[in-house]
Order: structure tokens, then C-alpha cells, then sequence
């Protein structure tokens, strides 16, 4: 009787602790975030540099530096007098062909006339249909020489896209350039970017914040939202880290290069001892923390950081991702 008593007690206690069990909560530890601040320079969303097409000598300027392109479009000009003359004198050559052509059209209609009364050769008729045909073929290639010059005469103005800021000029009213030779740099500054170089790691922390990019504008203690506006799919061979340009569309107390910006992001920490957890699986025992594993070992760990928002920041060199603890039912 008292060795089947003794059985009934001890099924009794397994089949408690089998229930105790099955109501306790287990949770894995997470790798531990930490917020990485990287810092950036505005700078302009695109720049181009101005190159003279034609030689020449400059005769006006119309943007210093600093000053918007105009409405115009013009950024400086070269002396076109020679150009001019040219041009001159392809419309006066065409005005030439003009009379041939108004003359020989009489004369094709008169041999017509007197070929049909059989007063004159035809082969007279067929010479003054051929000068007609000669004098307008002139006139086409004098109208395209015209065109050429024109061109030619247009190009003598640097052009730029209308509202970018002059960043470079290096050229003076009276200068002579020569064809090709980098006059000047302009940037559109009515959005600008900032280039960050950053790991995979954040990169991945960017990309699931897209969105909801934030920059610090750090001298005017001002947030302002941002986009990607590109990837580089190569990467910097010494850092082992890629270029991502970052696009600020709003408006902003000043539209320039050289700004601080910081980019905050929360990417998994650098330490693998580093872990976050749920509050409640943390006991305190004696100044000193235990987290215990669903093997039933209990674990001592170091508290880093409490995160306010019922997460804890620790430290153990014999936790693995992965592992799951005891929730302390508090």
C-alpha cells in the first residue's frame, strides 16, 4: 500500500510539473540594435561644366558667381562680328540666286512659247531649263551654308540651364578662349543631395526606413525628410562600403553645399555578445542578472542599457541567437 501511495503522490507531482510547463512562455533574444549617426554635406543635385564650342573673344557675361542663370539661358557671349558677316553674306548670295531663278523661269516660259510656234531651237529651251535647275540647286546649297552660319553664329553664346547657380567662372570679359576649353561649372541647387558611404548593414537599416528618411540638419537643428535618389553598385575597396546619394526635396533655410547632415539609423550591433530581450525574463538577484534557458540552465548576464520600452539591452558570452528563456512571471 505504501509503495502504490508513494506512485500515486509521484504521478501526481510529474503531471503538475507538466502543466507548469506547458503554461510557461519562452522568448529568443534579439540581436542588439545600436543608433549609428553618420554625417553628410549637402551638396548640389547636379552640376555641369560650360565649354566654348566656337573660339573667339569674350564680349559679355551675364552671371558671377553665386548668381543664377538667367532667363536666357545665356551665360556668357564671344565676339560674332566675322560670324555676322558671314551670314550676311550668305543672304546676299541667296538674294542672287533669287533673281537667277525669277529670270530664268521667264525665260523657260518664253522658249516654251516660241518652241511651240517653232521660232526657236530646242535646244535653246533645254539650256535655260538647265540654268533654272543650276540656280536653284545654288539656292539650296546657299540656304544650308546660310543655316550652317547661323549655327555657327549661335554657338558663339555659352548656354546654361535656366536658374542654376554659377559655382565656377574662369573667364574675363575680353579673354580669348579656345574651342572645348572649360569656361565655367554651374549646379542645380534647388534640390540638393547628400552622398553617405555606408555598410551593408546599414544599408539594409535604410532601405526598410525608406519612406521615412529623416536628415538632422545639424547647424539649424532642423529634421527634414529625404529619399534615395541612388545606389552605386560598386563598393570602396578599402572601407568595404557603398556609395548611397540621399535627396532632399524640401525647402530649406539655405539652398548651398557644405551643410552638415546627419543621418541617424538603428542597425544590429557590432559585438555578437550583444543581445535585447523582453524585460520580464530578466531576474534580479542580489545586484546581479540571470536569464534562464529552456535547457533549465540559468545564465548570468551583464545589464547594458534599459530601452524604455520593455526591452533590455544585455551581454553573455554563452548566449547564441536563438536561444529561448523563461518569462518570470512577475
Amino acid at each position: 500500500m505504501k509503495f502504490i501511495f508513494a506512485l500515486t503522490v509521484l504521478l501526481i507531482q510529474l503531471t503538475f510539473s507538466l502543466s507548469v510547463l506547458a503554461e510557461q512562455k519562452w522568448v529568443a533574444v534579439e540581436p542588439a540594435m545600436r543608433e549609428v549617426t553618420i554625417t553628410g554635406f549637402t551638396r548640389a543635385q547636379a552640376t555641369m561644366p560650360l565649354a566654348a564650342e566656337v573660339e573667339g573673344k569674350v564680349s559679355d557675361i551675364f552671371a558671377d558667381i553665386g548668381d543664377p542663370i538667367p532667363a536666357t539661358s545665356k551665360f556668357a557671349c564671344l565676339d560674332d562680328t566675322f560670324a555676322q558677316i558671314d551670314v550676311k553674306s550668305a543672304k546676299n548670295e541667296m538674294s542672287r540666286h533669287y533673281i537667277d531663278i525669277k529670270y530664268f523661269k521667264k525665260e523657260v516660259s518664253r522658249h516654251n512659247q516660241l518652241v511651240k510656234k517653232q521660232t526657236s531651237a530646242v535646244s535653246v529651251l533645254d539650256r535655260v531649263t538647265r540654268d533654272l535647275n543650276n540656280a536653284r540647286q545654288a539656292l539650296s546649297a546657299a540656304s544650308i551654308r546660310k543655316q550652317r552660319l547661323e549655327e555657327h553664329m549661335r554657338r558663339h553664346c555659352i548656354e546654361a540651364p535656366e536658374g542654376w547657380l554659377l559655382i565656377e567662372r574662369n573667364i574675363e570679359p575680353g579673354q580669348w578662349v579656345n574651342q572645348g576649353e572649360i569656361v565655367a561649372i554651374v549646379g542645380n541647387y534647388s534640390q540638393l543631395k547628400v552622398p553617405v558611404m555606408l555598410s551593408q548593414q546599414e544599408l539594409a537599416a535604410l532601405k526598410q526606413d525608406q519612406g521615412k528618411i529623416k536628415l538632422l540638419l545639424m547647424d539649424y537643428k532642423k529634421s527634414v525628410p529625404a529619399t534615395i535618389e541612388h545606389i552605386s553598385p560598386a563598393f570602396d575597396e578599402k572601407t568595404r562600403k557603398i556609395l548611397v546619394e540621399l535627396l532632399i526635396k524640401e525647402s530649406l533655410p539655405e539652398l548651398r553645399g557644405g551643410m552638415r547632415v546627419g543621418l541617424i539609423l538603428k542597425a544590429p550591433g557590432v559585438k555578437s555578445t550583444s543581445f535585447t530581450i523582453v524585460k520580464q525574463a530578466l531576474e534580479e538577484r542580489f545586484e546581479e542578472y540571470w536569464l534562464q534557458r529552456k535547457d533549465g540552465k540559468k545564465l548570468r548576464v551583464k545589464l547594458l542599457a534599459d530601452q524604455m520600452n520593455g526591452k533590455v539591452t544585455i551581454s553573455s558570452h554563452e548566449i547564441k541567437l536563438g536561444d529561448q528563456f523563461k518569462i518570470i512571471q512577475h
